[in-house]
């Protein structure tokens, strides 16, 4: 693209208002990447008025802090003459992501110099998200092409060829590539009684614009003659013309030769059909309750999940009766209805006529029994003559309607964790033995997900008892200073991690502050985290230095010949005139962020030796000075040890913290907006190392 020189400006000028009516966002920048013109797209998509962008960077505008460096080779890049198009990560005036595609060209003038830059973005967040969604639908829909036998084909009306997987091939008698993909190549595959009905068929759904289906014998090429059925549907374009056809196709040869026997054949041919339909269906049921158990976060999210699944799929009605722990006798209940209205009808009669554990019918005799009940056919009579604790029960349960009943206990491990109903009403379905067992495979997969839950809480809970028990119970004040911790553990909170703080007086007017790392996870881990932290404390209240306490810490660590080594920043905290003095001895550890009142942000100390690996280490003790408003940070490198593009480095970290403390008022603050901005940047949970924090800060 080109501009004359000497009207380079007026053409600007001229073409703005071009650029605003285009469907795009439009950003125009000098080769440096300073903005000078912010079309109405890019106001629209980015959220940052004109006047508010206009004269800066575009890097800074848009470009994730993380992503300027490679941001800025792309710059010079076009600057230099180079166009780039394709996906990108952008920011919005909020701070929030967006996922567009940009196009980025640069504007020559006839000496050939790039006198600006023009940027056209588009969301295409919707659009990828929808691709990817399309991409899982069609391996799913593969899966199940493979697990029916079924082959597909799709047709180009343009170009004639036609495109065949090997499964269709080899329902036509082909081998792998056998075909040619011509039309005529098919038509001639087709039996010649059946080819004109076929043909007219296929016409009339193209003219109609319609699905069709078609029943028809092929010849294969040694003589064999095979029935076929073929599904297909008609494409069209935007404009509705018609661009082909695209369908899958099974081989019915065994059906049709049924039907052509007899009658009785051909109804049981009907009826294998629709067990195939039946049991396709009970393999989707039992997919579908698999992914809502694999989607569910809790107890209570599979109890509520599993019967909306299961209604109106294998019942009319559904209860699930999970008992809270092992000494329960009475289950919490979640029920589903085809009609919402009766939910609170079930829970008005589970409120009159309360669980009785100890009753010989339903739930609670399969619960105590561990065995299912199954009662294919039941009458409102039968249920009255049932052993009820009174007539008014009997008489209100007669009156739900039930025709059907299937409880199956929800069995793990031999443990009874509950049971889960299934009932047919309105819908005059009656359960079979299929129903049953499938009820039964559902129940274990139900028991699985809540024995597992069940694990895992049970897990975090020990994993974060070990882990408190492993970090100071409370932090001691210290006169002029104001001091927080945090601990976040990363992932799922599954293991107990090796960062660990501490904060204990040393002397009367001088305190400790510590923060450690030991490498790994898990019973070893703690087991070195609780042995350093009590020795540095040990050590530090018997008199030592804090170069003497880490030289005692690496001794222990080499005499108990342990595989772990651990990283660590000892901090004297002495209270003096006009704010505290911090003494900070680091050992192999992320050097300590000073963040100063005037805005100034500074790592202070010296890194030193790690501990456990070495029989000598080198550690030095060096000396900082806080005043009103300053604070000092001590952090483990979860912060910053991410997966691109989320990882810091040290400048990364020193204007993280800097950022936290501009607006902090006090140390609790301070880190409370560290967590929103590592939140920000890859949420904790995501995150595969735990982070500890200690915020020292002088009050303003």
């Amino acid at each position: 693209m080109e501009a004359t020189g000497g009207e380079q400006t007026s053409w600007a000028l001229d073409e703005w208002a071009v650029l605003d009516v285009l469907p795009r966002a439009i950003v125009v920048a000098d080769p440096d990447g300073t903005i000078r013109h912010w079309s109405r797209g890019a106001e629209d998509l980015f959220g940052w008025a004109a006047g508010e962008v206009i004269g800066r960077s575009a890097l800074d505008v848009l470009v994730p802090p993380a992503d300027r460096p490679l941001g800025a080779v792309a710059l010079a890049e076009i600057a230099a003459g180079a166009s780039r198009s394709g996906d990108a990560t952008l920011l919005r005036r909020d701070g929030q992501p967006i996922r567009v595609n940009t196009a980025t060209l640069p504007i020559h003038a006839p000496s050939g110099e790039v006198v600006a830059l023009v940027g056209a973005s588009e969301d295409v967040g919707e659009q990828r998200l929808l691709e990817q969604r399309t991409q899982d639908l069609t391996e799913h829909l593969q899966l199940a092409l493979e697990a029916g036998g079924l082959g597909t084909w799709r047709w180009d009306l343009a170009s004639g060829i036609t495109d065949w997987d090997e499964r269709l091939e080899a329902l036509f008698g082909l081998p792998p590539g056998g075909f040619d993909g011509t039309y005529d190549a098919w038509v001639g595959l087709l039996h010649p009684d059946d080819r004109d009905e076929v043909l007219a068929e296929l016409d009339r759904a193209v003219a109609e614009k319609r699905r069709y289906r078609v029943h028809h014998r092929v010849v294969w090429p040694d003589g064999t003659v095979r029935w076929l059925s073929g599904s297909g549907e008609v494409t069209v374009d935007a404009a509705g013309n018609v661009t082909g056809t695209i369908g899958c196709t099974g081989d019915i040869t065994d059906q049709v030769n049924a039907q052509q026997e007899r009658e009785r054949l051909t109804h049981e041919a009907l009826a294998a059909a629709d067990a195939e339909r039946a049991a396709r269906e009970r393999l989707e049921f039992v997919g579908r309750v698999n992914d809502v158990l694999a989607a569910s976060n809790t107890r209570d999210d599979i109890m509520r999940e599993v019967v909306h699944v299961a209604v109106p799929r294998l019942g009319d009605w559904c209860t699930i009766h999970v008992l809270p722990d092992d000494g329960s006798r009475v289950p919490d209940v979640a029920i589903a209805h085809r009609d919402p209205a009766m939910v609170e009808h079930a829970r008005d009669l589970l409120r009159r006529f309360p669980y009785d554990p100890d009753s010989p019918i339903g739930v609670a005799q399969v619960i105590r029994s561990g065995r299912a009940s199954f009662t294919p056919e039941l009458g409102a009579d039968q249920i009255r003559r049932l052993p009820f604790r009174s007539p008014e029960e009997a008489e209100a349960t007669a009156r739900l309607g039930l025709h059907s009943v299937i409880v199956v206990p929800l069995v793990k491990r031999g443990r009874i964790l509950g049971a889960i109903r299934f009932a047919m009403t309105d819908s005059g379905r009656h359960y079979t033995e299929d129903d049953l067992a499938l009820a039964e495979a559902v129940a274990a997969r139900i028991a699985a997900s809540l024995e597992n839950r069940r694990l895992s809480e049970r897990h975090r809970t020990i994993a974060a008892e070990l882990q408190a028990g492993l970090l100071a119970e409370a932090i001691p004040e210290v006169p002029g200073a104001d001091i927080a911790v945090r601990y976040w553990a990363a992932g799922e909170g599954m293991e107990v991690g090796g960062d660990f703080y501490d904060v204990f007086p040393v002397l009367e007017d001088q305190w400790a502050a510590v923060i450690g790392d030991v490498c790994g996870k898990g019973p070893a881990a703690a087991t070195v985290t609780g042995m350093a932290r009590h020795t540095i404390a040990t050590s530090a209240w018997h008199g030592d230095d804090p170069v003497e306490v880490l030289a005692h810490l690496n001794r222990t660590m080499r005499y108990r010949r342990s595989d772990s080594f651990c990283t660590a920043v000892y901090a004297t905290i002495r209270p003096e005139v006009g704010g505290i003095a911090a003494g900070l001895t680091c050992a192999g550890h992320p050097l300590p962020i000073v963040a100063r009142a005037d805005g100034t942000v500074a790592a202070v100390g010296r890194t030193g030796t790690l501990l456990g690996v070495y029989d000598d280490i080198d550690v030095h003790t060096d000396e900082v000075h806080l005043g009103p408003g300053d604070a000092l940070v001590l952090y483990t490198d979860g912060i910053s040890d991410v997966r691109p593009p989320a990882n810091l480095d040290a400048t990364g970290v020193q204007h993280l913290i800097g950022r936290a403390a501009a607006g902090a008022r006090s140390a609790d603050e301070l880190l409370d907006a560290m967590l929103r901005a590592l939140t920000d940047v890859m949420p904790i949970e995501r995150r595969s190392d735990d982070i500890a924090l200690l915020a020292i800060r002088v009050p303003a």
